[in-house]
């Protein structure tokens, strides 16, 4: 009996890895050395400092730590967002895709985006570490779903409480496409 058990821990241990590899090579994930994921830590610059004043009605200064209470807030996304073309096509090159939005993997008519993989709403850097190009068609599990399951987690995070905010990150850094299963189910 306890063979069976073993046998059976051990097929389901070996199955995950490589179902996180097949999904990878078909661009619904991202390649985990590439892009591990990244959060934001402190306030990068002085446009978002301002952004962030506005915002939050207080001064936010450059290196002023970036909290649940500024992530949580309508507008912060656009205080944060800034992918330079220059870091877009250093992504496209790190995943040895030509540049650009409608090549290779993203050779549909909608293409790809830039994606962070810890999504802005969610406390995601605009780092090359958190980005990897990913199709908005031609996957089930493409950017329209990853956008669904990130306004669903932040949602979960910043009204009520129902998530913490670094479980949602370990949540969709892990593997977006079991947690989009688990707590939305299929995509339409």
């Amino acid at each position: 009996m306890n063979r069976i058990r073993l046998a059976i821990t051990a097929s389901v241990l070996f199955i995950s890895p490589v179902a996180a590899l097949a999904q990878a090579q078909q661009g619904q994930l991202p390649d985990t050395d590439k892009t591990p994921g990244v959060t934001l830590i402190h306030v990068p610059d002085e446009k978002a400092a301002n952004c962030l004043t506005d915002l939050m009605g207080e001064k936010i200064e450059i290196d002023d730590t970036i909290t649940q209470t500024m992530i949580c807030t309508k507008g912060y996304s656009k205080c944060i967002r800034n992918v330079s073309s220059a870091v877009k096509r250093a992504v496209y090159k790190a995943y040895s895709m030509p540049e650009g939005p409608h090549t290779g993997l993203c050779n549909t008519d909608q293409g790809c985006e830039v994606d962070h993989l810890i999504s802005i709403e969610l406390g995601g850097a605009n780092d090359r570490k958190n980005l990897w190009p990913q199709p908005y068609e031609g996957l089930k599990f493409n950017a329209h779903a990853k956008d669904k399951l990130e306004n669903f987690l932040h949602d979960q995070v910043c009204n009520g409480g129902k998530l913490t905010l670094h479980a949602a990150q370990r949540e969709i850094t892990t593997n977006w496409v079991e947690s989009y299963k688990t707590r939305i189910g299929e995509p339409d």
